[in-house]
Parts: C-alpha cells; sequence; structure tokens
C-alpha cells in the first residue's frame, strides 16, 4: 500500500503566545515523513513541542503516522521521539487529533501499541491520578473536534485489529456518540465494505463489520449502542442486505431487546428490513421474535408488512403473514391494510398468486380503508388494463362495493377515479420526514399494450426483415461454401470443422426467422378482434428475429473462414469483421 499523499507546506515555529516565530525548516518536514529523527536529537525539548505545519498543525508525530506505509509501518521514529518529548504523545492537532487518533484512522496496529504501551509507562512511579482514570486511559478516551475516540476511527475505517486492542485495554468505557450521533458499535454495525465481505466469503473468513461488533460486545463490558434520530446498532444492522452474514446475529444474540426498540419515527429494526427488501434480516428478525412485525409506526401507523407491500416485495409479504399471521389485517392511519399497497406494487403474477393461494389476504379484498376504498378500487384506478388479468374467476369479490363518495369498483373501472389515483401518485413521491428515502409506496409500471394502428405500422418492417434472413438461409444451405463432389454430389468440405458450424448456425438462422413470420401469422387474427393486445407475441417474434441475425452473422464468420483458412491472417481479419456485430448490438443496448 502506498503512503498516505499529503501536501507539503512550510510549518511555522509558534513561541510560546502563538506568534510565529520564524518558518520551520521544509527538511524537518521530510524527514519526519521519512521517519528519520536525526535532526531532532539535538533539538531542545520545547522545541520540539513547537514545530508544528502552519494550516493543520500537525506535529512532526501526526507527519510521521499519516505518512507511513501501513503494510510495512515501523515504530522507530516515534518510540525515538517520544523518548525525547513525551508531550507530543497527548499533543492535538487543528482538528483535535492525537497521534493515536490518527495511528487507529490509518488502521497502524502498531503504532498504536506503542501509544498505548508509553502511555501506560508515563504512570509508573506517580501517585493514583485524581480523576481515578490512568494516562493512558485518558489518552484512549480523548476525543478530537468531531467528538470521536480513537476507538471511532478505527471502527469508521474497519481496522479491526486497532478495534480489539483499544476496546481490550479499556473494557469498561462506554463511548459516547460523536458529533453525528454514531456510537462506535453503530459505525462497526453500519459499516458495509462489499470488496471486504465478498472476499470473506470467498476465503470462508469473517467480515470485518462482524469482527469488530464482536471485539466491542465481548470485549465491553457496557457498550453503548445508540445512534443517530434514535437508531440503536440492531437498525443500522438490518439496513445492510449483508448484514445477516456479519454484524446482525451476534447483536442479536447479545443485544435481543433491541428488536423492538424505535427509532424517531417509530421504526424497528424489522420496518427498515422489510422497506430497503432485506429478507433474510426480515426472516432473522421473525425467528427472534415474531411479534415485532405488530408495531406501528408514528407518522402513518405503518407495519413492517405495509412497508414490505408498497415496495413491491412479494416473497417479504408471505414471509411476515406466515410468520406472524395476526398482523395481516392491522391498518394504517388511512385505513389501509397491506392489500391495498400491494395492488399498486405487485407484478400482475404476484397479485394472481397472492390472492389465489393465501385465504387471509384473499379475505381484504373488500375491505375498505378510511374512505370506503377497496384493495379493487385501488386496482381499477391505478392499473384498469391489467384489472382482469389479476381479478379472475377464481377470486371472489363485490364489483359493486362503493366508497363514502358512493362510487363503485365497477364505475372506477369504467370511468377511472382521478382524485384515488392522485392520492396513490403522491403517496409514491412522500418521503415524510426522511424515513421514506424511495417515497411511501412504489407504483408499478402498467404493462404496455400494443394498439392495431401500432402493430400495423410495425409488421410489414418485421416480415420483410425475417423473411429476407429465411430466404438467405434457405439459398445458403444449397450454395455452400467450397461447393460440392462431382462424382457423388457431397460437400467437400464437410469434414472441416467451421464448415459443420456454418451448417448449424444456417440452420438456426432459418429456424428462428421461419418462427419470427409464423408468430406474426398467429397475431394477425387477434388483431382484426381486439382493440388492444398483449404484446408479448411481438417480443417474442422481435426475439426470433434477433437470434436468427445473430445466428446468421455466425453462419457467415464461419463459412467465409472455412473458405479462407488457407490464408490465415484474411481468415481472422474477416471473423474479427463479421464478429463486431455482436459488440454493435451490445452498445446499442446500453444506450
Amino acid at each position: 500500500m502506498n503512503p498516505v499523499s499529503i501536501e507539503i507546506e512550510e510549518a511555522p515555529l509558534l513561541d510560546s503566545n502563538g506568534e510565529i516565530k520564524q518558518q520551520m525548516d521544509l527538511n524537518f518536514f521530510k524527514a519526519a515523513s521519512a521517519g528519520n529523527s536525526e535532526p531532532f536529537k539535538d533539538m531542545e525539548r520545547d522545541v520540539i513541542e513547537r514545530l508544528l505545519t502552519a494550516k493543520a498543525k500537525n506535529t512532526i508525530l501526526h507527519i510521521n503516522i499519516i505518512s507511513s506505509e501501513r503494510e510495512n509501518v515501523s515504530t522507530k521514529f516515534v518510540e525515538e521521539i517520544l523518548e525525547k518529548c513525551p508531550a507530543l504523545l497527548l499533543q492535538v492537532n487543528a482538528k483535535g487529533d492525537t497521534p493515536l487518533h490518527l495511528a487507529a484512522k490509518f488502521g497502524h496496529f502498531e503504532i498504536v501499541r506503542v501509544l498505548i504501551e508509553r502511555a501506560k509507562l508515563a504512570q509508573r512511579g506517580d501517585e493514583e491520578p485524581e480523576s481515578g482514570v490512568e494516562p493512558f486511559r485518558q489518552m484512549i478516551r480523548m476525543v478530537n473536534n468531531e467528538k470521536n475516540t480513537a476507538l471511532h476511527e478505527a471502527v469508521s475505517q474497519g481496522n479491526v485489529d486497532v478495534v480489539k486492542i483499544l476496546t481490550r485495554e479499556d473494557p469498561g468505557y462506554p463511548y459516547s456518540a460523536n458529533n453525528y450521533g454514531k456510537t462506535p458499535l453503530y459505525m462497526a454495525a453500519e459499516y458495509e465494505n462489499r470488496s471486504d465481505m465478498l472476499r470473506g466469503l470467498l476465503e470462508n473468513r469473517t467480515s470485518a463489520s462482524f469482527d469488530m461488533v464482536l471485539a466491542l460486545l465481548e470485549n465491553s463490558t457496557s457498550v453503548s449502542h445508540e445512534g443517530p434520530n434514535g437508531k440503536t446498532a440492531l437498525h443500522a444492522a438490518a439496513m445492510r442486505s449483508f448484514a445477516v452474514d456479519t454484524a446482525l446475529p451476534k447483536l442479536l444474540e447479545k443485544k435481543k431487546n433491541l428488536i423492538k426498540e424505535t427509532d424517531q419515527y417509530g421504526w424497528t429494526p424489522i420496518h427498515y428490513a422489510a422497506y430497503y427488501g432485506n429478507y433474510r434480516t426480515v426472516n432473522l428478525l421473525l425467528e427472534t421474535d415474531q411479534s415485532a412485525s405488530n408495531i406501528a409506526d408514528k407518522d402513518r401507523k405503518m407495519t413492517a408488512l405495509h412497508l414490505a407491500a408498497g415496495k413491491g416485495d412479494a416473497r417479504t409479504v408471505e414471509r411476515i403473514i406466515s410468520g406472524n399471521p395476526k398482523c395481516y389485517e392491522l391498518v394504517d392511519n388511512r385505513g389501509c391494510n397491506f392489500l391495498h399497497y400491494a395492488m399498486v406494487s405487485f407484478h400482475v403474477g404476484q397479485l394472481r398468486n397472492l390472492l389465489e393461494n393465501n385465504p387471509l389476504a384473499r379475505s381484504l379484498i373488500d375491505e375498505g380503508d378510511a374512505e370506503g376504498n377497496t384493495p379493487l378500487h385501488v386496482l381499477a384506478a391505478v392499473r384498469p388494463k391489467e384489472f382482469h388479468d389479476v381479478m379472475n374467476r377464481s377470486t371472489q369479490a363485490n364489483y359493486d362495493a362503493v366508497n363514502k363518495q358512493n362510487v363503485s369498483v365497477r364505475h372506477v373501472f369504467n370511468y377511472g377515479y382521478t382524485e384515488l389515483k392522485e392520492e396513490i401518485q403522491k403517496l409514491s413521491k412522500d418521503v415524510g420526514r426522511g424515513q421514506y428515502s424511495k417515497g411511501v409506496i412504489r407504483i408499478r409500471k402498467v404493462r404496455k399494450y400494443v394498439t392495431k394502428e401500432d402493430y400495423k405500422d410495425t409488421r410489414a418492417s418485421h416480415l420483410v426483415v425475417a423473411a429476407l434472413i429465411a430466404t438467405v438461409s434457405f439459398e445458403a444451405a444449397f450454395t455452400i461454401p467450397g461447393g460440392y463432389r462431382s462424382e457423388n454430389g457431397t460437400a467437400i468440405l464437410r469434414r472441416n470443422k467451421a464448415f459443420q458450424a456454418f451448417i448449424v448456425a444456417d440452420s438456426i438462422a432459418m429456424v428462428f426467422s421461419l418462427s419470427a413470420v409464423f408468430t406474426h401469422f398467429l397475431m394477425a387474427p387477434k388483431i382484426e378482434k381486439t382493440k388492444d393486445f398483449n404484446q408479448g407475441l411481438l417480443h417474442a417474434s422481435i426475439w426470433f428475429t434477433v437470434f436468427a441475425m445473430g445466428a446468421m452473422v455466425i453462419a457467415f464468420v464461419t463459412g467465409t473462414y472455412a473458405m479462407l483458412v488457407p490464408s490465415l491472417g484474411l481468415a481472422i481479419i474477416t471473423c474479427l469483421i463479421g464478429l463486431s456485430f455482436f459488440l454493435l448490438v451490445i452498445w446499442i443496448s446500453c444506450l
């Protein structure tokens, strides 16, 4: 790892009144950065204390720690300078950082160990400190301008070894929150370094987040778990998708009581897990305490089930209902049950499956909200074109049910319901007091349908392309590369691998292009009988044509290669030019 780069600045020499006395020789800065203590051996102690950089107010000890390589750190300079000038141990820079803060932040475990040992030596022979706290613990507990201790700094960077030594050396200190409202345990629970986690999974080892949480919970006797806005470390873990493999199990083991703790919005950890779609986290929380899913938030009285339904997470909805069936009928402050939300956010297939296979969900189909709108009112208002795809004959429902404005489901389906649709649109953009970062509800895009006019405009061009590919493929099969043997009519290149690949690719192009033509043939009667039709068949014909194009390119490349193989260079160039078609397709797809 390369040394941390810092801006070299002229450092003034300050007197006792803080006035600039003279400029520090730039060589001192370079010597400290390189770990060379020779220039400082003959200096007086008070002079070394006053060697500070102009802006950051870093001492030579700060400079050395910042400049040290993490993978090859040396403690020699630190030991020699502290031997000569012990006061630098607790001297802070402009940000309030002690050398320990910086060593913890940059993960210099050996330097951290030396600093703590040096602080312990300073106490030997002294009387019991007036505060009752040893000097080395005072150093560990010192906070900078952001109210971060060295432990905060170590956790923020995922420096596990430093976290372990700091928690072992001062196990009884609870560590308060910093300026951002975060304690070290909260920071460890929310820490997410994806490369570290993936590497841990591949190498079958634990992640930094897990190791830090473990060290804090096992080494500290009174560790605090608070975070910003009333959150706890368990909230932080529930928001992280990887936490179920890292911090979450250990937190539940040691601090199970946090599962029902709410933040300033009234959200429990399971609220966050459901909102962010962390299915495995929801599953683990329900296994620990299923009753946590009954808790509603403060603003909208929404449970985790409402949130999962609002985000369109069918799997989490089913898990919550199966784990705690009692919560299925709970309503929010608008009187909406979870099915009202599901009607907006679920896929058609998910809705149909929910209503057909879950009797609890099916029983809510005619339950009205505070305005009398049933889930069917919502479906008809927001997704009228998909209404009958969802409501098949097996689902019994009252289409004549009316709301408090005397508007029936049937009326909404036939004429729309602007007021209800606009209300749902607002929910999709409402972030509340900031807890709904992606809106209260996710509106599922209505599946597009192709009109008769749309189809007629595209059908002719699609048919021409598909028919042309079929024609070319058919002709290529009988005008093969290399020709035939006159005596028996067999292909001259029949044993050539490239020729064999040509025949296979040409056959595939032929089949796919004819499939595209046949699909258009099937759609023709449907377009005459219905005003709108599902574009599934049109999509199928398009993909058939695309695959036929790809197969035709491969046929061209392999056939050309089979004939030009005696001129290998030309054959390779021709193949590369032909295969550039696929690069073009990928590029266009990414636009």
